[in-house]
C-alpha cells in the first residue's frame, strides 16, 4: 500500500537530488579538461616612440630616439624594427615619408635627414618630424612624439678659426662676417683631449682655472654679437649688430690639450616656442695650453751693508725685496755686480751645481757673506715659476761695503 510523503520529506529529497546532480556535472566538466576560448595572434605592433629629438645643423637635421623593445602586447619584439620617418613641412600639410629604416630593439637609434633646398632658403619656419614603428605588414600602432625644428637659411659657417695660448687664457680669432641677421651668436665648443697631462696651478693675473677634478671634458662658450652703436662703424657697412671675430676663454687651464670648433647660431621665435638653428661648423683647431709665461719681476729689492766690526769680523750684505703673489711660484734668484773689479753680473744664489748654496730661495731675502770691504757691488733679483719660467730681472741697486 503506497502512502504518500509529507510535504517536508518531499521538498528535501528533491533538494539533495538536486545538489548531488550539479556535484555530478561539475565534476564531468572538470574531468574533461575543457580548455579557455583561444586567443586572437599578436599583430607585432611596437610600441610607439615617445622621446623623439631633432636637431638641426647647417643642411641637416640630425633625429635620436630610443627603439620601443616591447610590442603593443607587452611582448619582446624578435630582431629589427622597421620603422617609418616621416617630415611635415607646414601644419597644414601631410606628413610626408623621407625614410623607412630599421633598428635594434631597445637601443638607441638615429637618422639624419639632409634637407632640399626648398627647406635651406628664405625665411625661418617650422618643420616637424614624426617616425612610426611597423610590423611586417605594414601597420602602425600610431605616430611618435613631434619633434620640430627651422627650415630657412642657416647662418654662414665660421671660417678660419684659429687658437693661440696667452697669459689670461685662449685667444679665439675667425672671419667676422656682415649683415648677421638679429638674434645670431657664435658658439664656440671647447673639448678637453688630455685631461691626464700634469697641470701646475695658474697665475692669479692669468688663467682662472676650474679644479682639476671638475673639469668638464666638454664646455660652450657664447659670444653675442656687439651691438653697432658699441664701435666707431658705419651703419651702412653694419645695419645690424657686429661679428666681433675675436673671443677670449679664461677658464683653460696650462698643461692642457684642447680642440675647439665655432658655429654661428639663430634664436627664433615661431608661436609661443624658441628655436635654435645653427649654421655648419667650422674645422677644428687644436691647441696646447703651456705656461710659457714668466712671473713679475720683483719690485722693492733692498741692500743693506754690514762690515765686518759690527758682525764678528765678516762683512756682508743683507738683500730683502717685496714678495712675488704668482700662486705658482717656486724661487727666487740674486744676482751681483762687482762694480770695483768691473766684474760681469752674475747668478750667485742658488747655485747651479748641487751642494752648499745650491737650496732653492724661497723666502724674499738674501745674506751675501761673500764680499769684500771697499768694494761697490751691483745686485739684481728675478722670480722663476714652478714650469721654469724665470722673470726679467728687478731695477739694480747698488751699495759699498764699509771698510772693517
Amino acid at each position: 500500500m503506497l502512502r504518500k510523503l509529507p510535504p517536508l520529506y518531499r521538498e528535501g529529497a528533491l533538494a539533495t537530488v538536486t545538489i548531488g546532480l550539479s556535484f555530478f556535472l561539475h565534476v564531468s566538466l572538470t574531468g574533461c579538461g575543457m580548455e579557455a576560448a583561444p586567443q586572437p595572434p599578436s599583430l607585432q605592433l611596437p610600441k610607439t616612440i615617445s622621446d623623439l629629438t631633432a636637431n638641426r645643423i647647417g643642411n641637416q637635421v640630425h633625429l635620436e630616439w630610443n627603439t620601443p623593445k616591447e610590442n603593443t602586447d607587452h611582448l619582446k619584439l624578435q630582431g629589427m624594427v622597421q620603422l617609418r620617418i616621416c617630415r611635415q613641412p607646414q601644419a597644414v600639410a601631410p606628413c610626408q615619408t623621407i625614410a623607412t629604416t630599421s633598428a635594434a630593439p631597445g637601443k638607441p637609434a638615429q637618422y639624419t635627414d639632409a634637407l632640399p633646398p626648398s627647406l635651406t632658403s628664405g625665411p625661418a619656419r617650422a618643420i616637424s618630424y614624426r617616425i612610426f614603428g611597423i610590423n611586417k605588414r605594414g601597420k602602425t600602432a600610431g605616430p611618435s612624439n613631434v619633434a620640430t625644428v627651422l627650415a630657412g637659411a642657416a647662418p654662414p659657417q665660421v671660417q678660419n678659426l684659429s687658437a693661440q695660448v696667452v697669459e689670461r687664457g685662449v685667444v679665439l680669432h675667425w672671419q667676422p662676417v656682415l649683415n648677421l641677421s638679429p638674434g645670431t651668436s657664435i658658439e664656440i665648443d671647447r673639448t678637453l683631449l688630455t685631461p691626464s697631462i700634469p697641470v701646475k696651478p695658474a697665475k692669479a693675473k692669468s688663467f682662472n682655472p676650474l679644479p682639476r677634478s671638475r673639469e668638464p671634458l666638454q664646455q660652450k662658450l657664447r659670444v653675442s654679437l656687439i651691438p653697432a652703436g658699441a664701435q666707431q662703424t658705419t651703419a651702412s657697412l653694419h645695419p645690424s649688430e657686429v661679428d666681433p671675430g675675436i673671443a677670449l676663454d679664461r677658464s683653460v687651464q696650462f698643461g692642457r690639450q684642447y680642440s675647439y670648433t665655432a658655429s654661428r647660431v639663430i634664436q627664433q621665435q615661431v608661436g609661443q616656442q624658441t628655436f635654435q638653428l645653427a649654421g655648419s661648423p667650422s674645422a677644428a683647431v687644436q691647441v696646447t695650453t703651456r705656461d710659457t709665461f714668466p712671473p713679475m719681476a720683483p719690485s722693492g729689492l733692498v741692500a743693506v751693508p754690514v762690515s765686518a766690526a759690527m758682525n764678528n769680523g765678516k762683512s756682508e750684505v743683507d738683500l730683502s725685496w717685496s714678495t712675488n703673489t704668482e700662486p705658482d711660484l717656486a724661487q727666487y734668484r740674486v744676482y751681483r755686480r762687482d762694480v770695483t773689479t768691473n766684474k760681469p753680473m752674475q747668478r750667485i744664489a742658488p747655485q747651479a751645481a748641487s751642494g752648499p748654496g745650491s737650496e732653492p730661495i724661497v723666502a724674499p731675502a738674501f745674506r751675501d757673506l761673500h764680499v769684500e770691504p771697499d768694494h761697490t757691488y751691483a745686485y739684481a733679483v728675478t722670480a722663476v715659476d714652478s714650469s721654469g719660467n724665470e722673470s726679467p730681472r728687478s731695477v739694480e741697486v747698488s751699495v759699498t761695503v764699509p771698510t772693517a
